[in-house]
């Protein structure tokens, strides 16, 4: 074979892999085995390879800069601090490229703080935009501004991470499936707590579309069921409640507490985000963990810390790190060559107990 025009098929080939399996090693994305990477990684320097890209883009002296737009790092329990982890490998990765990145975090509980934002997005939006979508209604209008190829110097191209908002025309999706992984915490929770008391879906966001998709998905787990033993799909009763005040101690306790009067008889509780832990520890400080299963989003230290403990019981992962390095990495490589929108990436989803702590 000709190295002098070495391509990913041909690396494909040598390794005897697909050109799939190659690509996810040239992109650090996971899921090949640590003997075939280890494989295609020695023949990609025994043969000197580079992408293509990196070629055309240091003859072209192009510099980008990108922006990237997510809530402050320490919010969500540090959710948002996995997802910026995953921006600066980006970062580290696509420095060859003369690629530099500008980030803007903002407080996602203050609607002023958002505003201001965007709209300084809006005036000066670089040369394409990395979002987490989680303030839809403000988020629209800035992103059909953007759109417009009438707009001095076109359309400027954006992706999203965590998450994808209907009606918007991003070049890629990096996110989980929300409802798939709500039927999956669905089918972890009847593990942790079978029979037919009530069971409890917490939403710690109002108008999050994702996390009300993951309920969604973890109730129709409950109502399959019910189908496929014929018992009555409200023999298991599943409530969704909201408790915006969540990481407030006060707030915390008054919604818990008021909670647990009503209905004694709980089971378990999804945790739609990262927060179980608040959950978990409130539980387990009144002497209730053990009549309560308790399901949580991500492996933020907080949670882990939980999971350890037994405050939680299992955390589901979406690996938010990946998501956001991944959507990076598309939205450069979207806006060097000049490409439309990409397929969607469904990031797999990882199931966590205390057996199996990362």
């Amino acid at each position: 074979m000709n190295t002098d025009r070495i391509t990913v098929k041909g690396i494909a080939h040598l390794a005897g892999v697909s050109i799939g399996t190659v690509d996810r090693v040239l992109h650090d994305r996971g899921g090949v085995s640590l003997e075939t990477k280890e494989k295609i990684e020695g023949i990609i320097t025994d043969l000197g390879f580079t992408p293509n890209i990196l070629a055309r883009q240091l003859s072209l002296n192009k510099t980008y800069t990108f922006r990237v737009v997510l809530p402050r790092a320490d919010q969500d329990s540090g959710y948002w601090e996995l997802c910026l982890s995953g921006i600066h490998r980006a970062e580290r990765d696509l420095e060859a490229y003369r690629v530099q990145l500008r980030i803007d975090d903002y407080d996602r509980y203050d609607a002023a703080a958002r505003r201001k934002v965007l709209e300084d997005v809006a005036s000066d939006p670089c040369d394409g935009l990395l979002l987490a979508p989680v303030m839809p209604e403000e988020l629209m209008p800035i992103l059909e501004l953007l759109g417009d190829e009438e707009r001095p110097g076109g359309a400027v191209p954006y992706a999203f991470f965590d998450g994808d908002l209907e009606g918007a025309l991003p070049v890629a999706v990096v996110a989980q499936d929300p409802f798939r992984g709500g039927y999956l915490a669905g089918r972890v929770m009847s593990l942790l707590a079978p029979g037919e008391k009530r069971l409890v879906a917490l939403s710690a966001h109002a108008g999050d579309q994702h996390i009300e998709r993951r309920i969604e998905g973890f109730r129709a787990f409950f109502r399959d069921a019910g189908r496929a033993t014929r018992v009555a799909a409200s023999s298991r009763q599943v409530v969704a409640v909201e408790c915006l005040g969540l990481e407030d101690a006060s707030s915390r306790d008054a919604f818990l507490s008021a909670l647990f009067r009503k209905s004694s008889e709980i089971a378990g509780i999804l945790v739609a985000n990262s927060s179980g832990h608040f959950v978990g520890d409130w539980l387990s400080d009144q002497d209730m963990k053990a009549h309560c299963a308790v399901v949580s989003w991500d492996t933020v230290p907080a949670n882990l810390r939980a999971l350890a403990a037994g405050s939680i019981d299992c955390v589901v992962s979406q690996r938010p790190a990946e998501q956001a390095r991944e959507a990076m990495i598309r939205l450069f490589m979207a806006t060097a060559q000049g490409a439309t929108k990409s397929d969607p990436v469904t990031i797999p989803l990882e199931v966590f107990f205390k057996e199996n702590l990362p």
